[in-house]
């Protein structure tokens, strides 16, 4: 509205101003400024449109040069003659026309649409140059007294503007979505057209009037403005549907009355008649009108067609599909053709036909449907949706029922209904149920299913005398299983897991695979004291207790159970919670075994889950260190070797003994990596020492139960040995007699791929544990450690103890090399080398030292050696 208003002051002070030198410089100005608009606008569009807008652009500019040059040519007296000015003129009237083309380009849905517009702008470019000849150009082309170049110019000017808007018509009619542009090139051609018209009739060939120049001006403003419209997102246009087909249609007929309207009015006015001008444009414009009636018919024989062809797609698809769409009335009576119902509702016979027969015809209850086209009748054209269970062959199949009234709509005039089988969907939905509430390996319980059975359970004990109880299960050794034999056995091993836990369990209870190698039983109890669900602890161990028979070979696990008894205020969380804590404190306490939870264990089972937290990251900062603690041959009170001794400064909790934080880094598998670390400073700093001080030392490691299972410790050992350079030989194993027993025949296995590496394996705190003789042939050794509370009971009275001087003629017949630990006394060391121990190592000799400090021992030992 603003740009309307500022383009129609400017034209009335045109006007005003006409054949003054402000008007002509206003003029040009205003021309200048057009074609800034029209290029500003250009830049404006996106890049699909840039490519139609340039052309206009292009062709304002030569408009206004033009203009401009033909100012130039009135000043020098070139007044007639085809000028070039009027080339310049010429060549913006064929970018304008390559702009419209480009449009055009991008519209109309089909070639014969394309050849239609293009035909219906033939006819409005003949039709106007007709009536333009006959009223306008014709008496001027005729002027013998005009140069021939001259009426060539004046007649092409208005042609070439009922060409534009021929252009436009087309683009038009094949289906531009947005019309602003295209109009206002119109009226830009239009008021051009207008202005050359009135030149031509006027007479005034090169004179010209105020108003003629402002309908010049007024249509190069219009199309500088087109430059700038229909900015869109930079997405490809696509064609809209044709507009206007029988205002299309009227334009093209009512051309062929133009001629003869043209002959009555010259006949009426008296002019000269032009019966060849009449003659010639009947024909051509009959000729397009009859190709524009043969593309109609033709159109309209192939919509038939296709109309035809769709009538019997359909038909197909519904007979041979596997749903069902009918219409029927408001009171049930069958629309559809029945010839189109396909097998799923077919019904024989003839007659009017009710829906609820169809129901009947695939076994439904017709009463659903009757009741689901009512709903849908009460909806008002909205679509109700009802499922209905039905009996086919003797099972049971479900039929999807989606229905909508669209009686008030003419193309339907009824209720459409549609049928569909949905029993695999049904099943589906079944089949997700299931698994969003069971284990997908074994197909226990899930954690939610379990967790909403201890909760309705807990819900029942309000009501009456038991009380629920969970029984924690986690499976001891299942990671080295996993590890060492691969996924699919420890797929194999948690499902086995899981048949024996369904066997030793009451119908009524509830086992459940809470992740991992966790699991958990629910036991409904008759009272509220602990004794059926420790029952059931013990029926668990005694099944996890049998050897398990995989693929590759046959392993053996334990598992850790925690019980908890559900009490007042217990909720299912917590009560697993509890069992779970439980559960900790018998792994702590030496796996394979039930432990029934107390209110003591929380406060125990926090500070261990906060060590275990610490421990997690204490590696990583760096918070580990090793101290040595010499080795010392009894003979001469050389040192032979160390032992690596781990120590814990946590920043968080300070310093930590070794016997708090250690079986929680074994409980938690921390261990391993604890471990390897272990290995690598100590194996390290040996081979260090061995190379600075030229002796055959020795460094002890000692090794846990869990590292002694896992699949990696050789892998670790031998990492640690390549990396540090030290020989096999230098490096002694500490085992205890415990972590021996617990899985033997893995502990076996493990023991002789060391001793294949050429290490040195020791018997760590002998006598404390089994002390078979028994282990000691099957585990075979090459140290014996006597443990310090052995040691400990040689007094100052001089005498062996008989228990300690067993130990040492044990190892001695063995042939095991014998080293006693916890020395403090020079009468135990005495009674010890009487008793012809090798070695010792104790607070007699050196407490355990910083690494610094064993190697300025070792200076000193070897200086006493020497000395």
């Amino acid at each position: 509205m603003v740009v309307a208003v500022l383009v129609a002051a400017v034209l009335a002070v045109r006007a005003a101003l006409f054949g003054t030198g402000a008007g002509v410089v206003l003029y040009y100005a205003v021309g200048v400024a057009a074609v800034a608009v029209a290029w500003w606008g250009t830049s404006r569009q996106p890049a699909s449109s840039r490519r139609i807008a340039w052309p206009v652009a292009l062709g304002v500019t030569l408009s206004v040069l033009g203009d401009a040059v033909w100012w130039v040519e009135a000043q020098f007296g070139v007044t007639s003659g085809l000028a070039p000015s009027d080339v310049v003129n010429l060549a913006g009237y064929a970018a304008f026309g390559f702009g419209l083309l480009r449009a055009s380009a991008r519209h109309g849905r089909s070639r014969q649409q394309r050849i239609a517009g293009s035909i219906d702008a033939a006819v409005v470019f003949v039709t106007v140059v007709v009536v333009l000849w006959q009223f306008a150009i014709a008496h001027v082309v005729h002027d013998a007294s005009l140069p021939l170049g001259s009426r060539l110019v004046w007649a092409l000017n208005p042609a070439l503007d009922a060409a534009i808007i021929a252009l436009v018509f087309r683009l038009v009619v094949t289906g531009v979505r947005r019309l602003e542009a295209s109009v206002t090139v119109a009226l830009g051609a239009g008021a051009w057209l207008l202005a050359d018209v009135a030149y031509l009739v006027d007479g005034q060939f090169r004179s010209g009037s105020a108003w003629l120049a402002t309908g010049w001006l007024l249509g190069t403003l219009l199309m500088a403005l087109a430059c700038g419209m229909n900015r869109g997102t930079g997405e490809p246009e696509t064609a809209g549907e044709p507009h206007g087909g029988m205002g299309r249609l009227a334009v093209c007929l009512s051309a062929l009355l133009v001629p003869a309207v043209m002959e009555a009015y010259v006949d009426a006015i008296g002019a000269e008649e032009a019966a060849g001008l009449v003659l010639v444009a009947t024909a051509v414009l009959t000729t397009l009108v009859f190709a524009r009636t043969a593309l109609l018919v033709a159109g309209e024989a192939r919509a038939r067609a296709r109309l035809v062809s769709q009538q019997r797609y359909s038909a197909a698809l519904a007979a041979h599909s596997s749903d069902a769409v009918v219409v029927v009335s408001r009171d049930g009576r069958l629309l559809s053709d029945r010839a189109t119902l396909p097998d799923m509702v077919r019904v024989d016979g003839d007659g009017e036909l009710q829906a609820t027969e169809l129901v009947r015809s695939f076994g439904g209850d017709p009463r659903e449907v009757q009741v689901t086209i009512e709903r849908a009748i009460r909806a008002a054209g909205e679509v109700v949706d009802a499922e209905l269970l039905c009996e086919r062959g003797g099972e049971n199949v479900w039929i999807g029922i989606r229905a909508a009234d669209l009686t008030d709509d003419p193309d339907v005039g009824g209720v459409i209904v549609h049928l569909t089988d949905i029993s695999d969907r049904k099943r589906a939905e079944e089949a997700l149920a299931h698994q969003a509430f069971h284990d997908a390996l074994t197909g226990l319980a899930n954690r939610a299913l379990f967790a909403d059975r201890v909760e309705q359970a807990l819900r029942r004990a309000v009501r009456g005398p038991g009380q629920p109880a969970v029984v924690f299960i986690d499976l001891d050794g299942f990671k080295g299983v996993n590890d060492t034999l691969g996924h699919p056995a420890g797929d194999a091993l948690l499902r086995e897991v899981a048949r024996r836990l369904r066997s030793v369990v009451r119908i009524d209870d509830t086992v459940s695979r809470l992740g991992g190698d966790e699991f958990a039983v629910l036991v409904e109890q008759a009272g509220s004291e602990p004794e059926e669900a420790v029952a059931t602890a013990e029926r668990v161990l005694a099944a996890l207790a049998v050897p398990f028979a995989l693929e590759q070979q046959t392993v053996t696990v334990s598992g850790s159970v925690g019980i908890a008894v559900g009490h007042a205020g217990a909720t299912s969380d917590s009560l697993v919670g509890d069992a779970d804590i439980a559960m900790y404190a018998a792994k702590m306490a030496g796996r394979g075994r039930s432990v029934v939870f107390d209110a003591g264990m929380r406060a125990s089972a926090v500070a261990a889950r906060e060590l275990e937290e610490q421990l997690r990251g204490a590696l990583g900062e760096g918070e580990f260190r090793l101290v040595y603690q010499p080795v010392v041959d009894l003979a001469d009170g050389s040192v032979t070797g160390f032992e690596a001794l781990l120590r814990w400064n946590s920043a968080a909790l300070g310093p930590v003994p070794p016997d708090r934080f250690v079986p929680v880094a074994e409980a938690s598998g921390l261990i391993e990596p604890i471990g390897a670390w272990v290995l690598r400073e100590a194996c390290a700093t040996a081979a260090g020492w061995r190379a600075e001080h030229g002796r055959d030392l020795t460094v002890a490691v000692n090794v846990s139960a869990v590292q002694l299972t896992s699949p990696h410790l050789v892998e670790h050992i031998t990492e640690a040995l390549t990396a540090s350079g030290l020989p096999p030989s230098a490096l002694v194993l500490e085992v205890t007699e415990t972590a021996l027993v617990a899985d033997p025949e893995r502990a076996s296995e493990c023991l002789a791929a060391l001793r294949a590496l050429g290490l040195r394996l020791a018997l760590d705190d002998f006598g404390t544990g089994y002390s078979s003789l028994a282990h000691l042939r099957q585990f075979t050794v090459d140290v014996l450690k006597i443990d310090r509370s052995f040691v400990g009971t040689i007094g100052e009275d001089g005498v062996m103890p008989p228990i300690v001087r067993g130990m040492i003629d044990l190892g001695r017949t063995l042939g095991l090399e014998i080293v006693a630990e916890g020395v403090e006394t020079e009468a135990q060391r005495q009674l010890l080398v009487e008793g012809r121990c090798d070695l010792a190592q104790g607070y007699l000799f050196a407490r355990p030292l910083e690494t610094v400090d064993a190697s300025l021992l070792l200076v000193a030992d070897s200086a006493r050696a020497g000395a």
